[in-house]
């Protein structure tokens, strides 16, 4: 059944997205990336900070003082349009993003922890088909109804490694838990026609794993080139589904799905080229190999690409000037969708920007980091929805000394 014309009501609650594009598999992905990441277009495989955590590529985890403590977290405002061929509607939607910390255990060796978004879920829409009658010779009105919520969050634990100069490697392990939930109903004017009614539910609770490496290229006058590199092993994902099938007055029908659901191999390289700690650029690319996985058993979803590039701009951080300190940054990313609408790929494209507002003047500054993005996919033709959005990101860097010995006079 095509997903077609658009009657979407205002939003304004805590949802986490209201794209009707989340009914689809897992819903909404969320690319791993905290406020300084996402404001470069979602950059990870060679950012290397020593003010932000990149939760991406846990080999950026030895990019921290020695004797230093970070911990970030993030929210967000969203406001969405959604337009087809007849109506639009706007949704409004806030979420706390995430929450994570990052610390040293030798000058080799740093550790992060963390809660992030996997994917969201959040959509309510339908619309009224009339056809002609295959019983008589009036027409059939049916009345179709999707909605769907939930979400699948992410809680890892990583640890980064430098086993000499310059080369740095890392692991992250994510447990993965939450519940999505689709429903779908279709009733008719004529009392001939029986109304149905199917949910699909599921649970998540599993492991798998991520890693990364990263190896620096010093260039002499303050310039520094990184290439960096992530893999994330496929995994089956251990889910209690149901899918139950209700149709009015005749039976209900319930399946239950066990080892029916998986998380696809996953592999990204990018670069990050930085001159005298005031400029930088990057580029990633990053491969899903979406087509392996199960989805209640089945393999439907399509191979995902992604494509990113940034640029951040620090005139000077120890300027006593305060718009010196702060950092500049623009970003660009473009990917297609893991399923097809309508046998039609979708595509998604964002552009960025941020400011990087430092609220002490010192080397490791804690960071008030303020984002912008739009973004759009879809389209209106062939029975799609054009999805575009506005989204505010605000996140909050905390560096601390914590393993400095005080002197006393």
């Amino acid at each position: 059944m095509a997903v077609s014309a658009l009657a979407i009501s205002s939003i304004c609650a805590q949802n986490n997205t209201s794209s009707p594009y989340s009914r689809y598999g897992y819903g909404e992905l969320v690319e791993p990336g905290f406020g300084y990441t996402k404001s470069l277009g979602g950059l990870s495989a060679g950012i290397r900070n020593d003010n932000h955590i990149n939760s991406a590529n846990p080999a950026s985890y030895t990019a921290i003082d020695s004797m230093g403590f970070r911990f970030e977290f993030g929210a967000s405002l969203k406001c969405s349009k959604f337009a087809d061929n007849n109506t639009t509607s706007k949704s409004w939607d806030q979420n706390l993003e995430y929450l994570a910390l990052q610390f040293p255990i030798t000058k080799w060796m740093g550790f992060s922890a963390g809660l992030q978004p996997f994917s969201f879920v959040g959509y309510e829409f339908g619309d009224k088909y009339v056809t002609k009658s295959t019983i008589s010779t009036d027409t059939l009105a049916s009345y179709v109804k999707y909605a769907g919520s939930g979400n699948i969050t992410q809680l890892y634990l990583g640890l980064g490694v430098r086993p000499f100069e310059h080369f740095n490697v890392g692991m992250n392990v994510y447990y993965n838990f939450g519940t999505l939930s689709h429903a779908s109903a279709v009733a008719f004017d004529n009392k001939a026609y029986h109304a149905t009614l199917q949910k699909n539910e599921i649970s998540v609770h599993d492991w798998n794993v991520g890693f990364g490496a990263q190896y620096e290229f010093p260039l002499g006058d303050k310039r520094n080139f990184t290439v960096g590199a992530t893999l994330d092993l496929p995994s089956k994902m251990k889910a209690d589904a149901e899918k139950e099938i209700v149709t009015s007055g005749v039976d209900t029908v319930n399946i239950n799905f066990d080892n029916s659901f998986g998380l696809p191999l996953s592999f990204g390289a990018g670069f990050a080229y930085d001159i005298n700690e005031s400029w930088m650029v990057g580029a990633d690319y990053k491969f899903q190999k979406w087509s392996d996985v199960e989805y209640f058993g089945e393999k439907v979803f399509d191979d995902r690409h992604r494509f990113a590039c940034g640029a951040e701009l620090l005139p000077d951080r120890l300027s006593k000037k305060f718009f010196k300190r702060m950092s500049y940054r623009v970003g660009f990313n473009y990917s297609n969708a893991y399923f097809n609408v309508n046998d039609n790929e979708l595509n998604h494209v964002a552009a960025s920007a941020g400011f990087g507002i430092p609220l002490r003047r010192v080397v490791n500054p804690t960071y008030l980091n303020l984002g912008f993005e739009y973004g759009r996919a879809g389209k209106k033709s062939n029975d799609m929805i054009l999805e575009q959005y506005f989204k505010i990101a605000l996140n909050l860097s905390v560096n601390e000394r914590w393993f400095a010995k005080r002197k006393f006079e």
